[in-house]
């Protein structure tokens, strides 16, 4: 067998854009099932029991947050990789690409809001990558109908989370708009096909 370290052509990174969708299916899929827990603010009834969690809810609750930022983190470096590898890719699909892209970034407006450091962090699927894979802290926020002092209350995540962090000694924290991301990703990845597309 030949050497396969003299295959002619390049060996990128191999980013699989159906495993880019399963991610943003499972990501969305975990953050509205957390929603669904969160608490309406109605009293139960006499005979229920105000304080029961069903053994479901304790699981999902032990580990949503550590699988949303493991497949969060993996979802950013894929499609930062594969925006690397179009970009740089042959001029013609690179231009195509950009400019689907940059379209798809104009259309949406923005995916979050920035709290701290320049206003521009989120305006780009690119920069919200960046921004995911450099936090040093991921901080999901969550929301309840039910007295929010109650020791029972029920949380659920909002589709908000909001990333902390440093760059080049400057502190940034910003608030990304998890669905507009996934959003944004699903419509990247649905429209590959716009990279094959003549230039104007």
């Amino acid at each position: 067998m030949a050497n396969p370290y003299w295959h002619p052509q390049y060996k990128p990174h191999d980013v699989d854009l159906g495993e880019v969708r399963r991610l943003c299916f499972e990501i969305y899929n975990l953050v509205q099932a957390s929603a669904a827990i969160a608490g309406d603010g109605i009293e139960p009834d006499d005979e229920d029991d105000p304080h029961l969690v069903s053994s479901l809810e304790q699981l999902h609750f032990q580990m949503a947050e550590h699988e949303l930022s493991k497949k969060l983190l993996h979802l950013a470096v894929l499609v930062r990789t594969h925006d690397d590898q179009m970009c740089f890719s042959e001029d013609k699909i690179s231009d195509a690409y950009q400019r689907f892209r940059n379209q798809l970034d104009a259309e949406i407006g923005a995916y979050g809001a920035a709290h701290a450091g320049p206003p521009d962090q989120l305006e780009t699927l690119r920069r919200c990558c960046n921004k995911i894979i450099h936090a040093n802290d991921v901080r999901p926020v969550y929301t309840t109908e039910d007295d929010r002092d109650d020791p029972n209350a029920r949380w659920g995540m909002t589709s908000e989370i909001e990333l902390e962090g440093t760059q080049g000694g400057e502190a940034w924290h910003v608030s990304l708009h998890l669905l507009s991301f996934l959003e944004g990703v699903v419509d990247l990845m649905a429209n590959e096909d716009a990279a094959e597309a003549p230039l104007e």
